[in-house]
């Protein structure tokens, strides 16, 4: 397995750049002050080595001034060959020196050059040299004390310097001391400091955004950091807290939903115990109504007071409205589902019209506007109901008034909409803002079933049905149903 490689911190170098770059400063002092140093120690040991061959040229110097002070009373007497000999080995002492030392200085080397040509003078008996000679030996011993003294003050310039640099060394390194010390405690305690409050604030979990005026500059992109981390988990914060609130809308909204699935499933049963049980009682109701209607026709047949006649008409029709009524409940409840077929939506609509007449008051017109090409595969006697019961619905909302139904077909592209709409009053408010309930109706003699049967046979065949009063008046039933071309 690789190992992953850890990249550097740029934190890291913040910290330890001010650190480098002191440690190298002092580097460059310290190997400034060596090489000084070292420097001006070759120098002294370039001007040792000339010092003591001065002193050994001023030692030989001054052997050869005594050997002529020892010499000196022999002059006064008469010169010997001895004397000569002796001046003669000096003389090639001096020559020699000459010859062999290259640290003699101009003024030396010339005075003792004059001293080699004034023994010259003294091997051949001159005796008037001596003093002179004397003065030359001074005059080559003075030049190299002078070379030798002005050697040593060099020395010294270069001792003095040694120290200064010492000096210069040791006060800069007790400087850089005090730097370090400095530099640890604003660089390194002080943001450590910092590193703690952050640590301390992010353990008590209180995440304010940090103020940077008085942060360390070396820990500011670090609090930056920080601060857009805060931001960040603010904003997280508040995005978990908007989701929760719509969790908690989304759940009391499934909850009253639920509740309302409830109370409508609990209706719903209800109304099934109720018409199941109003089922039983229309057929055992509809089998003696249909032998009083008979004996009724019959005694009408027989009674021939007009007034009485009349009477039992109106009786004879009262007995067929509930008649009616009680076939309408056991179809509600018997519910027995009618296949579908492929029919001519107008061709239907024209039969259906046909029987309609007679059953709405002739100050009634109805307008059809049903496209002839539309073709449908739905239960056609269901639909037939459906729209029988609507234009009824309609009619009877217009009364004996004169008044307008129209009937709309058209097609979309999986959707057939069947608009009957009329002249009326209107559909009541109280029917639109609760919907369409079973047995709920708001004319005097309606049953309330008209409207639940025509929704039922449009859901059960994947539609819907919508009402609605529009706003030049009257009222609009639109069913909408499944088509295909």
């Amino acid at each position: 397995m690789n190992a992953v490689k850890r990249e550097k911190s740029p934190y890291r170098q913040l910290i330890y750049r001010p650190f480098w770059i002191t440690v190298t400063g002092l580097l460059i002092i310290l190997t400034l002050a060596l090489a000084v140093l070292i420097n001006s120690s070759w120098r002294a040991l370039y001007r040792t080595a000339p010092l003591k061959e001065h002193l050994a040229l001023i030692e030989e110097i001054q052997h050869y001034s005594a050997e002529l002070d020892r010499l000196a009373p022999t002059f006064k007497t008469a010169p010997s060959e001895k004397l000569a000999a002796q001046l003669a080995q000096l003389d090639e002492a001096l020559k020699n020196t000459l010859k062999t030392s290259q640290i003699l200085s101009d003024e030396a080397r010339s005075a003792l050059s004059h001293v080699v040509g004034t023994l010259q003078g003294l091997e051949e008996g001159s005796t008037g040299g001596l003093s002179s000679v004397n003065m030359d030996m001074r005059t080559a011993l003075h030049a190299e004390v002078n070379t030798q003294n002005r050697l040593l003050n060099l020395l010294a310039r270069d001792n003095r310097l040694e120290l200064e640099i010492g000096t210069f060394i040791a006060v800069t390194l007790t400087l850089l001391g005090l730097l370090m010390l400095f530099f640890l405690r604003h660089r390194i305690l002080r943001p450590l400091d910092d590193l703690s409050l952050l640590i301390t604030r992010l353990g008590r979990q209180a995440l304010p955004p940090v103020p940077l005026d008085e942060v360390d500059p070396l820990l500011k992109p670090l609090f930056l950091d920080f601060n857009r981390f805060v931001q960040r988990l603010s904003e997280l914060e508040l995005a978990q807290q908007k989701h929760r609130q719509e969790l908690e809308s989304r759940v009391r909204d499934a909850t009253q939903s639920l509740l309302e699935y409830q109370h409508t499933l609990a209706q719903s049963e209800r109304m099934a115990a109720v018409g199941e049980l109003t089922a039983g009682l229309a057929h055992e109701l509809r089998n003696p109504l249909a032998g009083i209607r008979l004996a009724l026709d019959n005694l009408s047949n027989e009674i021939e007071d007009s007034d009485k006649v009349s009477r039992l008409v109106l009786v004879i029709g009262e007995l067929d409205r509930v008649t009616k009524l009680l076939n309408q409940v056991l179809d509600q409840s018997r519910h027995s589902p009618e296949s579908a077929s492929r029919f001519n939506l107008a061709g239907m609509l024209d039969s259906l019209l046909q029987l309609v007449r007679y059953q709405i008051p002739p100050t009634i017109v109805i307008e059809q506007a049903v496209p002839r090409h539309i073709q449908c595969h739905l239960p056609q006697g269901r639909l037939r109901q459906a729209m029988l019961n609507l234009i009824l619905n309609a009619a009877q909302s217009i009364g004996e008034a004169r008044g307008v139904i129209t009937i709309e077909a058209e097609t979309g592209r999986d959707r057939l909409s069947i608009r009957i709409c009329d002249s009326g009053r209107g559909f009541p408010k109280k029917l639109l803002e609760d919907g369409i309930q079973p047995f709920s109706t708001g004319r005097e003699h309606g049953t309330g079933l008209g409207l639940a049967i025509v929704r039922r046979f449009c859901y059960e065949q994947g539609g819907d049905l919508t009402l609605a009063n529009p706003a030049s008046g009257g009222a609009c039933a639109e069913m909408l149903l499944p088509w295909k071309p």
